[in-house]
């Protein structure tokens, strides 16, 4: 609780340091990515980051929007689901 809250309160007080204005009340996204490009490698970031990613793949309802398609120990594994097949990626 203590690194959510500071990590808040530092994130906050880094963006009246830089815009003048809380985190929250900054209009470009441009300018809420400086900020967490800035503490991209600290504590709280990355908890921030492990919880949400986990939250995401936790949660079937979202799988369809970012294209996971479950676990794939049950359908036989990887290598036989179309993994392989790159159709789908531009040329180079």
């Amino acid at each position: 609780k203590t690194l959510l809250t500071e990590g808040v309160a530092a994130l906050d007080r880094l963006a009246k340091l830089r815009f003048k204005k809380a985190y929250t009340d900054l209009p470009k996204e441009s300018d809420r990515l400086t900020l967490l490009y800035v503490i991209e490698h600290g504590a709280f970031f990355q908890k921030v980051k492990g919880h949400l990613v986990t939250g995401f793949y936790d949660n079937k309802a979202v799988w369809q929007l970012f294209g996971y398609e479950g676990s794939s120990w049950e359908k036989g594994g990887y290598i036989n689901r179309g993994f392989d097949d790159i159709d789908w990626l531009d040329e180079a």
